[in-house]
């Protein structure tokens, strides 16, 4: 009961089985945490698990056999936590080399860092397949779990290193780790909507500027949570001639952009219920043309940074630029060009930071991350 003692969400789970490490359905079920399908068929779910940390009465229930079960903890906002874990020998390398001091030696014989989970929801990452990030480096954030000690997987037991209460925080983590792995708060920038009737035949509203707009009304709350604006840009979809297919393939990445920018996390299996009401619906009209919307995408790493900067904190303004005129100057793109864009963007010490770069690039010194992974690392989208 010390978890729920220190606030933490946990979730029971399988261990030392062919299931290792996944959610314990019959626990789950068994003590109110289910969902019934469109097809009538029960499932255990532990969504509301990332909201709401579960009484003791249910955790005693969980373990009252427990034969086979471990315990795992609830990372993001609901436990005040989330976790990176370093796999196997790989990670451990790379977490002596950062020289960190992680909270927890997994079954496999890798690392758990338990960090304060910041103000901003926090994205699951596996790093193996995020461009930038390290294949040896996941991030359990808000709808994630990580497992606790003592559970004993077929690999291993789970063993801590240090107190848990312990907890170190993201200023701990260096800055372009940091980046690669998206552990910084989301920059919203401004998408237009145009109001002209699309013309009649084959041409068709391009469904990533719908998609720009959904994201968008989400940000703004103006069209209601995530699950109304999912049906919104389903519907406009199906309006503008997608087929279900197209919808659902738009709806993939609508769900990557905003499932877990609040608890608990929106899902796939959402957008699709919403996809199957909006087919259902009657039609309406459909948006204009490309051609026709006034404000595009911007099309440059350099443009992006333009329309966030002034959003940006100071410390963020001096590292974008830096990374901006480091990539310049590896460009051969001159010095007095690279001055005058970061004054266009409102640098205050464009001189400064230019004249550093372009130092260090005749040095040879290589810069310690990307423009595009600062962009991408704060949900910028753009080209």
């Amino acid at each position: 009961m010390a978890c729920l003692q220190r606030g933490w969400s946990v979730l029971p789970i399988h261990a030392g089985t062919q299931y290792d490490k996944h959610p314990h359905s019959r626990a789950l079920i068994e003590t109110g945490y289910s969902r019934v399908d469109d097809e009538g068929t029960l499932h255990a779910t532990w969504k509301p698990l990332q909201v709401t940390p579960p009484t003791e009465v249910q955790v005693r229930a969980w373990f009252r056999e427990s034969a086979q079960k471990g315990l795992a903890l609830v990372t993001g906002q609901v436990s005040g936590r989330i976790v990176l874990d370093f796999d196997g020998p790989a990670g451990c390398d790379f977490a002596h080399a950062l020289g960190i001091r992680p909270h927890v030696r997994t079954g496999g014989g890798g690392y758990h860092w338990h960090l304060q989970a910041p103000g901003w929801p926090v994205r699951n990452v596996v790093g193996k397949v995020t461009s930038g990030a390290p294949d040896c480096v996941d991030v359990r954030g808000d709808g994630g779990n990580a497992v606790l000690p003592p559970t004993q997987t077929r690999k291993g037991p789970y063993v801590y290193l240090r107190d848990p209460v312990e907890l170190d925080t993201l200023e701990q983590v260096p800055v372009a780790l940091r980046e690669a792995l998206g552990l910084v708060a989301p920059v919203t920038v401004p998408v237009s909507v145009p109001t002209v009737p699309l013309p009649r035949g084959d041409e068709r509203y391009p469904s990533e500027r719908l998609l720009d707009w959904a994201v968008q009304k989400v940000h703004s709350g103006e069209l209601g949570g995530r699950n109304d604006v999912g049906y919104r840009l389903a519907w406009a979809l199906f309006n503008n001639g997608y087929s279900p297919d197209e919808v659902r393939r738009v709806g993939d990445t609508y769900v990557a952009l905003v499932g877990q920018l609040t608890r608990p996390a929106y899902t796939r299996d959402e957008f699709l219920a919403s996809v199957r009401s909006a087919w259902n619906a009657p039609r309406g009209e459909a948006w204009g043309s490309a051609r026709e919307e006034v404000v595009q995408r911007p099309r440059s790493s350099a443009e992006a940074l333009e329309e966030i900067f002034h959003q940006l904190a100071p410390e963020e303004q001096l590292r974008a630029a830096a990374l901006l005129a480091g990539e310049w100057a590896a460009q051969q793109r001159g010095l007095d060009d690279t001055v005058r864009y970061l004054r266009l963007i409102g640098h205050g010490e464009a001189v400064r930071t230019a004249r550093q770069a372009f130092l260090a690039h005749e040095r040879g010194q290589s810069v310690d991350g990307t423009l595009a992974g600062f962009l991408s690392a704060r949900r910028v989208r753009y080209g």
